[in-house]
C-alpha cells in the first residue's frame, strides 16, 4: 500500500514539472533600457561650447531636452535609431554657477530613460562686459518721433541696446550664431547714455564675436536702428587678448556712430 501511495505521488510532482502546453505563450522578461555619458571635458567654462558622448543599451531614436517653458528635441522616427553623429550632447552655458539641464532619451522600441545634469560653470578666461555707452549717433538730441514739437524733450530717441554673441542654438549641432545675450530696459527720449553693468554678471569667451545694436524703440516692436547698420556693430575679442584694454571704442563716420565697451579681462 505504501508503494503504491508513493508511486502516485511521484507521478503528481513529474506531472506538476512537466514543460507548458505548446500553445500557451511564455511571457518575454523585458529589458531595461540605461543610457550612460562621458563628458568631453573635466571642467566646464562659461561661454565655451563642449560636448557629452552618449552610449546606451539599446539604440536611440529621440533624445530632448526638457526645460521649464518646453522642449527641444531630435527625432529619426518610431523604430528607426538615430545617426551616432546626434550621440553627442552639444551645451554651451552663459551664466555662471550651478547649471541643471535634463535629457529624456527615447530607445527604438519605445522605453524611455531620463538624465539630468549638474555643472558648475566656472568663469575660465571669459571677459566680463563692466559698462556701456553712448558717446554719439546720427541726429543725436534731434527728432526722432516727428509728432513732438521741436521744443519737446520727447521727440528725442528712445534708446535701447542689446549684446548678442555666439551660442551653441542646439544641442544636436556644435554649430554657432550670433544671438541676443542681453538686452537693455528702454531709456526715454535719451535720459541715459552711459550704463554700469558690472553687477548684471555679463561673461563672454575672450574669442567669441560681440555685436551690439542700439535702437529708438516705439513701442510694440516698432523702431529704428541708431547704428544705422543692418548687422549693428560688431568686433572680435581675439584681437584684444594680448593688450586687455579697459576700454574698447568703435566708431564709423559714414554711419555718425561711437560708442564704448568698458571689459574686465582675467
Amino acid at each position: 500500500m505504501l508503494k503504491k501511495l508513493l508511486s502516485l505521488w511521484f507521478l503528481a510532482v513529474c506531472f506538476s514539472c512537466s514543460s507548458d502546453s505548446p500553445n500557451e505563450k511564455i511571457p518575454e522578461i523585458e529589458t531595461s533600457f540605461y543610457v550612460s555619458f562621458k563628458i568631453m571635458e573635466s571642467q566646464v567654462i562659461i561661454d565655451t561650447p563642449f560636448q557629452i558622448q552618449v552610449e546606451s543599451s539599446e539604440p536611440i531614436s529621440a533624445i530632448n531636452r526638457l526645460t521649464n517653458s518646453g522642449s527641444q528635441g531630435i527625432d529619426a522616427g518610431p523604430g528607426i535609431a538615430l545617426d551616432a553623429k546626434y550621440l553627442k550632447l552639444n551645451l554651451h552655458y552663459v551664466t555662471l554657477g550651478k547649471q541643471e539641464t535634463t535629457f529624456e532619451f527615447v530607445s527604438i522600441s519605445g522605453k524611455k530613460a531620463y538624465k539630468t545634469f549638474n555643472f558648475e560653470v566656472v568663469r575660465g578666461n571669459a571677459v566680463k562686459v563692466m559698462g556701456f555707452q553712448i558717446n554719439s549717433f546720427y541726429n543725436i538730441n534731434g527728432t526722432w518721433d516727428a509728432e513732438f514739437a521741436e521744443n519737446d524733450p520727447n521727440r528725442m530717441a528712445d534708446i535701447i541696446f542689446s549684446f548678442q554673441k555666439l551660442i551653441t542654438t542646439h544641442f544636436s549641432d556644435s554649430k554657432q550664431d550670433l544671438r541676443n545675450w542681453y538686452l537693455s530696459p528702454v531709456y526715454p527720449n535719451q535720459q541715459q547714455l552711459e550704463w554700469d553693468l558690472s553687477k548684471e554678471e555679463l561673461y563672454i569667451s575672450d574669442i567669441s564675436w560681440i555685436e551690439i545694436g542700439i535702437g529708438d524703440d516705439d513701442g510694440n516692436g516698432i523702431g529704428e536702428d541708431l547704428t544705422r547698420s543692418f548687422r549693428g556693430l560688431k568686433f572680435w575679442l581675439r584681437e584684444y587678448r594680448d593688450a586687455k584694454p579697459a576700454e574698447i571704442n568703435l566708431s564709423d563716420e559714414e554711419s555718425g556712430i561711437d560708442v564704448s565697451l568698458l571689459l574686465e579681462w582675467q
